[in-house]
């Protein structure tokens, strides 16, 4: 599966942080700020001590310490930021920005930077502990509200492409290629987005797959997919996204995107079907990827602005799109007059509340890149129909943990819990599928999300005694958060976790039950019928392999882990055709408007257990995408 864990969330530590990372908005003040920075040191001016006073948060990567130093006016003259744990794209870029920011509007009410929430928010804290320190009213600087007067800009081109992520870099690329002149925008303060934090891409007939001796055929796949969508898939792009795959390869490798093919499947679930697996091309570096198709991108005369957002789309009299309107982080609004606007924006997943309600499930975490469903909502407005809409969930999380982030992405050795084929059961206490499927990271992600979102790993203390001396016979599932390295006593782990309030213990099953909010008599039955199938080797109810039979329940202390569906973005909104060209409810083109990546819908609705499909998709149908934008733009 893609997008890194847009298709197995994937198994570094980088993704794990940056994906942290991920939220909400930026808009740093450059102008002055509204009620005074004097008003607030005035307030305490009797108890302000002048000096240099530090503080320390927990960022993504570790601890972020800021140095503040006031005069004795209360006046904020510098701050410095120690975070060399961040993310350097994402933290490591938002830090320094802060500092100049809190001193430039000597305010505390300065607004996150998109993609680092995690670190702004440490940033914005440190800063506020260290000024207090020094005696300066910190409750009337954070009153103190920014002011943004930027200038107003105007520029033409003849194609604007909204977003950097994968499908707006290779729609960039590829108008650009056809000689068309391309302005990309990007609302964070880097390029590549989910883009960059993907695994990989899947492709059919690609020149390295047959350097392996491996066929997989377009029919086959493509056949594959419409089924597994039901035939709810738009048939000719699906068809045009496959057939596209293998030259896509060679066409990113021209620009600086280097692949390689692997050997080893971390989906377990997969390996008798190679189609599922062998066919993803993952990167080597997706950071020097992006780097170089820039590079190539501006030696095309490209030009690429960061820090804005777009707003609204131009049109004409008779609805033809013919621009866009954008807003700036100084505040300034950007005028872009266009022939043609591509909308690679990454459709909504940052907007946790709209994927749920989408999804109908109140449960979901989301570690999605902080898109919020500009592009689908600008598309909508100018007269695109919408399309089939649907969140990318991947595996499930453990909802928290001991001394760590309720994350799912830590260190903390509990994570093996959910990683394993232990006994699932709903909230009310009812046993719902084959524990194997986490070996999928679609399939497991799919069955959590039948039952509501929610469920509860269910394991007593002989089988934490057995983690701790870790003589599990069955490996650890690939799928979804890095596995954590090293031993520890998993009851202790365990215990320690009770006061999060997602993990549960009961000396009895009614008391387990009662705790955890289930109903004991379904629990109780339901572990009836497991430890029979545990005893027996025989699962007649889900099928599981009498290989993962292996932990009965049935000697207390029992204990009862929450862990939740984990959604990395949405899917679709806006309806096209096989030319990523936007249409109207009747099916007809909206002209000059184009649409990509997580913005487009037809590829698939429900994501399918073949690795690479999100990345793959985002990459073809951003050239494609790029291919057609530049031949309406040119006349061609």
């Amino acid at each position: 599966m893609s997008i890194k864990a847009l298709n197995r969330y994937a198994g570094s530590k980088k993704w794990s942080l940056i994906m942290l990372s991920l939220t909400l908005a930026f808009s740093a003040g450059y102008a002055g700020a509204d009620g005074g920075a004097g008003d607030a040191a005035q307030k305490s001016a009797a108890k302000i001590t002048a000096g240099s006073y530090s503080a320390v948060e927990q960022g993504i990567g570790g601890d972020v310490t800021v140095t503040a130093t006031v005069d004795d006016a209360g006046v904020i003259k510098d701050i410095k930021v120690d975070a060399p744990k961040e993310t350097p794209e994402l933290g490591g870029q938002a830090a320094p920005k802060l500092a100049k920011e809190i001193v430039r509007n000597q305010s505390l009410a300065i607004d996150g930077v998109t993609g680092a929430t995690v670190t702004s928010n440490a940033v914005l804290r440190a800063a506020q502990a260290a000024i207090a320190q020094s005696g300066v009213d910190v409750e009337a600087l954070k009153a103190v509200k920014v002011v943004k007067n930027g200038v107003n800009e105007e520029k033409t081109v003849d194609v604007v492409v909204v977003g950097a992520g994968a499908s707006g870099t290779a729609a960039a690329l590829a108008s650009a290629e056809a000689g068309a002149r391309v302005l990309v925008v990007e609302r964070s303060p880097s390029v590549g987005g989910a883009g960059k934090l993907a695994s990989g891409l899947f492709a059919v007939r690609s020149p390295m797959l047959k350097a392996k001796k491996l066929e997989f055929k377009t029919d086959d796949l493509f056949n594959r997919l419409m089924e597994y969508d039901h035939y709810l898939s738009n048939g000719p792009l699906t068809r045009r996204i496959i057939e596209e795959s293998p030259s896509t390869i060679d066409w990113l490798t021209k620009y600086g995107v280097k692949l390689y093919l692997s050997d080893h499947n971390v989906q377990q679930a997969q390996n008798d079907d190679p189609i599922k697996w062998r066919m993803y091309h993952r990167y080597k570096d997706s950071g020097e990827a992006f780097k170089n198709m820039y590079d190539n991108f501006q030696k095309m005369h490209g030009e690429l602005m960061t820090g804005v957002t777009g707003q609204s789309l131009l049109k004409g009299a008779d609805g033809t799109v013919n621009g866009l309107v954008a807003l700036k982080e100084d505040g300034g609004t950007l005028t872009i007059h266009a022939k043609s606007v591509v909308l690679a924006t990454g459709g909504y997943g940052g907007d946790v509340n709209r994927v749920k309600q989408q999804m109908n499930v109140p449960n979901m975490s989301s570690l999605a890149w902080p898109n919020r469903g500009e592009g689908v909502k600008m598309a909508w407005d100018a007269g695109a129909a919408k399309g089939q809409q649907s969140a990318l969930i991947h595996a499930a999380e453990l909802l928290a943990l001991s001394g760590t982030k309720a994350d799912g992405f830590n260190s903390n050795l509990l994570i093996r819990l959910i990683k394993t084929p232990l006994m699932w059961v709903d909230m009310a206490g009812t046993r719902f599928a084959n524990e194997e499927l986490v070996y999928d990271t679609a399939y497991w992600a799919n069955a959590a999300y039948a039952v509501g979102g929610d469920y509860y790993i269910i394991v007593d203390e002989n089988t934490l005694n057995a983690f701790t001396k870790g003589k599990q016979p069955f490996e650890l599932s690939g799928a979804g958060a890095p596995n954590p390295e090293g031993t520890g006593d998993f009851v202790k782990l365990a215990n320690d976790s009770l006061a999060s309030g997602q993990v549960f213990k009961g000396a009895t099953l009614g008391e387990l039950a009662k705790n955890a909010g289930m109903d004991a008599a379904v629990l109780e039955a339901s572990i009836t019928a497991y430890n029979q199938a545990i005893g027996t080797k025989k699962d007649g109810r889900f099928g599981k392999s009498a290989a993962n039979l292996v932990y009965a329940v049935n000697q207390g202390p029992f204990f009862a882990f929450k862990a939740r569906v984990v959604n990395l973005s949405s899917i679709g909104g806006i309806r096209v055709n096989e030319n990523l060209e936007a249409l109207n409810i009747d099916s007809h083109p909206v002209r000059g408007l184009y649409a990509t990546g997580n913005n487009a819908s037809g590829f698939y609705n429900s994501y399918p257990p073949y690795q690479g499909l999100a990345l793959g998709f985002a990459y073809n149908s951003g050239r494609i995408a790029g291919e057609s934008a530049a031949r309406y733009a040119l006349g061609k």
